[in-house]
């Protein structure tokens, strides 16, 4: 086979693709938002920030008379936060190789390493948004019902349909063994392509991904937590009969009873479950806490998450705990199991600036890909080797953590 120079254009192309056929979370995750970073001629950096609009929420109003409602105009940042990059080179001399040394050599290797870090950064930044929680923490998951009550919390709460499901690896493995007669003859191709099926207990797509987040709950001693004050309502709860607490942000609770229960935040009717919280940060202390909570407690209005405010001395139950009188709750690790629309997240790639004196560079934009590449190359005289690298310029943001599960295991 005829040699092939190595260019600029070739390598970020290629690298991409593998990148692309690397990833199994961020796949998953809406990528239309790169646009925004269209009119940066110079390219972008760290830190670069644009503010994402979600939907606008309506309430509807009987009879003839105009009831004008406010336009809210909410925003989520989303902001690129991480550069990665992979660095690599070679001597004049292996300049021209031929098409499958590069890809073999250098292409595909860093193309599958920059997906396993985005997958691996993407999971660690959205999971702790999400507040919709089914499952025990250090438990797999066993038993069907478990998945089709995710899939059920999620149509009660309004999500279009379109659901994907990414579970790790030894998951996989309960499911499979629990249900090969479902999926039927399909099991010959799980391992090999990565999705285990098409659509299945309410799920569209299944895929693998051993990179999926692990969160280690917190910890407290004998508590019998209990709300602490009537008609709270915002993003603190205040509770009390704590013992000796270390909790951590992604730890998830609800208060047990009626007096706080879900909201379909298109219809406004209750969904008759207890709405899930999640901590937005640690906490520690003894006796009383106020817990930083997503969603906030809003209970009328546009913006409404629950029918009511806890009721003054309601249970709390945390999720991982032993119940809620005398209860206690260890430190566990839990692999976080995600279901949603791909609209909850976004990820988004923007370029960088290619003017780098002294090297030899170029971006590469990838449109149905939606990725942003950087090769740059110098030659060194001391040593005839060209050292180079690939970067990428990548932000991701729970835009609507309310269209995803955690199916916790």
């Amino acid at each position: 086979m005829a040699n092939y120079t190595i260019s600029p254009t070739w390598v970020t192309k290629d690298t991409t693709l593998f990148w692309d056929n690397g990833l199994r979370l961020v796949g998953q995750f809406d990528r239309q938002w790169n646009k925004e970073w269209n009119n940066k001629p110079k390219g972008s950096q760290i830190g670069d920030t644009v503010q994402i609009r979600t939907p606008q929420r309506w309430t509807v109003t009987e009879g003839q008379a105009l009831q004008q409602q406010a336009i809210l105009n909410q925003t989520v940042p989303l902001t690129l936060n991480h550069q990665y990059n992979v660095g690599m080179g070679w001597s004049s001399i292996e300049d021209t190789l031929e098409i499958e040394e590069v890809q073999d050599r250098y292409t595909r290797p860093a193309g599958v390493a920059l997906a396993n870090k985005t997958d691996a950064i993407a999971g660690q930044e959205v999971y702790k948004s999400i507040y919709n929680v089914v499952g025990t923490p250090g438990v797999p998951v066993t038993s069907n019902k478990v998945w089709t009550d995710a899939v059920a919390l999620l149509a009660m709460t309004g999500t279009p349909d379109g659901y994907v499901a990414v579970i790790d690896p030894l998951q996989q493995s309960e499911l499979l063994n629990a249900n090969f007669a479902l999926f039927g003859k399909q099991y010959q191709n799980y391992f090999r392509t990565g999705q285990f099926s098409e659509m299945a207990l309410g799920v569209d797509e299944w895929y693998v991904d051993p990179l999926l987040p692990i969160h280690t709950t917190g910890s407290f001693a004998a508590s019998t937590p209990i709300v602490a004050g009537a008609n709270q309502t915002g993003s603190v709860l205040n509770i009390s009969g704590m013992g000796a607490y270390a909790l951590k942000a992604g730890d998830a609770l609800y208060i047990v009873g009626t007096s706080t229960l879900g909201v379909n935040p298109l219809a406004y009717t209750s969904t008759g479950m207890p709405q899930r919280f999640v901590l937005q940060a640690d906490a520690t202390g003894t006796g009383t806490a106020a817990l930083q909570i997503s969603p906030p407690i809003v209970t009328a209005g546009q913006l409404q998450t629950v029918t009511g405010s806890p009721a003054n001395g309601a249970a709390v139950q945390f999720i991982g705990a032993t119940g809620t009188v005398a209860a206690t709750m260890a430190n566990t690790a839990s692999r976080q199991q995600l279901i949603f629309n791909p609209a909850a997240f976004a990820f988004v790639s923007a370029p960088l600036t290619s003017d780098l004196p002294g090297a030899r560079s170029k971006v590469v934009t990838n449109g149905e890909v939606k990725l942003s590449m950087r090769w740059a190359e110098q030659w060194n005289i001391q040593t005839d080797q060209k050292p180079s690298r690939v970067d990428i310029l990548i932000g991701v943001a729970a835009i609507q953590p309310y269209f995803a599960v955690r199916v916790m295991t």
